[in-house]
């Protein structure tokens, strides 16, 4: 199983003609100011969607993939929401501290994400489709076949779409933001820790993983969670040293 090498980000602001068409440049729109128009803020720049090339099946189904597909080679492309508007909860069980959270992902929850969604399946088959233009032995789609795909784009219907989307959707496992650093009276949603990964309410008990992000990142987890943790032992640190004093 060879290991990833690649990855696609892409901002969904950048795309046209249902998806499948990348423009040089997005801009912000703006009936006021000019410049803003042609430099979007920060946040507007920021990639929602990340395309991810792999050499095998990422179906997490895996008695639907022994039984189809399991003797054939399968390329395949995940298409992710890196900025999704759907809120989830992680709420308390029972009293019992052995018992496992309830953990509500909420997917979907936002219909706005299926926008998002919608244009990041239609560029990876995009490109899917100029790979095979471009003399890569592919034989067929078995995700959303071509037939599906003309309505898709054509006649401008998404219920096909919409089905493979519930049908697919999933995590990748890069979890964040669940124990989020905010005040405890946010009015967007309570925070859990202060800025220095201080629980709320508790003495002497920081949080120090991807959990504390304010806001859900647009990258992989391995190097801002080794950033927290550095702030982290900087933070100890520094109550030590105060204390000693």
């Amino acid at each position: 199983m060879p290991i990833q090498v690649l990855s696609l980000f892409v901002r969904s602001a950048s795309l046209r003609n249902n998806g499948t068409e990348l423009v040089a440049e997005a801009t912000e729109k703006s009936t006021t100011n000019d410049e803003a128009s042609k430099n979007p803020s920060p946040e507007k720049s920021i990639p929602d969607i990340e395309l991810i090339p792999i050499a095998f099946s990422g179906m997490d189904d895996l008695e639907e993939y022994l039984r189809l597909y399991s003797k054939m080679g399968i390329f395949t492309i995940l298409a992710t929401l890196l900025q999704p508007k759907s809120r989830g909860t992680v709420r308390l069980a029972s009293s019992n501290p052995h018992d496992r959270p309830k953990i509500d992902f909420g997917i979907l929850s936002d219909p706005s994400d299926y926008a998002v969604a919608r244009a990041s399946v239609r560029l990876s088959l995009k490109l899917g489709e100029e790979m095979k233009a471009a003399g890569f032995p592919f034989l067929r789609n078995i995700a959303f076949p071509e037939d599906k795909q003309e309505k898709d784009i054509e006649e401008g219907s998404t219920e096909e779409l919409d089905k493979l989307i519930r049908r697919r959707i999933r995590t990748i496992y890069h979890y964040s933001s669940s124990c989020r650093m905010a005040p405890a009276d946010d009015p967007n949603a309570p925070g859990v820790v202060d800025d220095e990964l201080r629980v709320h309410g508790v003495n002497g008990l920081r949080v120090c993983d991807t959990s504390v992000f304010p806001q859900i990142t647009s990258a992989h987890l391995q190097a801002p969670a080794v950033m927290v943790a550095e702030r982290c032992a900087d933070f100890i640190l520094k109550g030590l040293k105060t204390n000693e004093e």
